[in-house]
């Protein structure tokens, strides 16, 4: 998915005016800049952190659940070696209940899994991802507009190498 050399350059260009407002601007100005940014990005982060914190205290919830999981499929284990060990006369039937039972535990377990980790997904993926942003952009030295300048050079890089490393 190449990008288009003019939308690389809009990054840039935002990227240059952002990190130029430093230099270019009173210093009541940045101050009252910087100001307001970081009342912003503190606020999401804020938001994030209750987001994390919530998705943690899910995992801790839900970890009992986890454990039966990981019972659930060494017992699915043992019951498929069971199974497998039996000779004889009843070899087939004994194959097709512990294949059954061995079915069992292993869905049961993987449903349980996936119903405690599908909600994590969206907290802990995303929500990490702008607490990293936020964290470095409302402690840059130069401020959070100079720290969103930078951020845009760093995607326009990324965007760059995109567009050389299409097939």
């Amino acid at each position: 998915m190449p990008f288009e050399e003019l939308t690389i350059l809009y990054f840039q260009i935002a990227a240059g005016v952002m990190m130029g407002w430093d230099y270019f601007t009173p210093k009541s100005w940045r101050e009252h800049m910087n100001g307001v940014l970081s009342e912003y990005f503190s606020g999401v982060q804020g938001r994030v952190d209750e987001d994390l914190s919530g998705a943690l205290v899910f995992l801790k919830v839900s970890l009992p659940k986890i454990i039966a999981s990981f019972i659930a499929f060494g017992l699915a284990y043992f019951v498929l070696r069971f199974g497998s060990s039996i000779n004889g006369e009843w070899r087939a039937e004994a194959i097709l209940v512990t294949g059954l039972v061995y079915l069992m535990l292993v869905a049961g377990g993987l449903i349980t899994l996936m119903n405690i980790v599908f909600p994590l997904l969206v907290p802990l993926g995303l929500g990490g991802v702008f607490r990293g942003i936020t964290m470095v952009l409302t402690s840059t030295e130069k401020g959070p507009l100079a720290g969103l300048g930078f951020l845009s050079l760093l995607v326009t890089f990324v965007m760059r190498y995109m567009n050389y490393t299409a097939v």
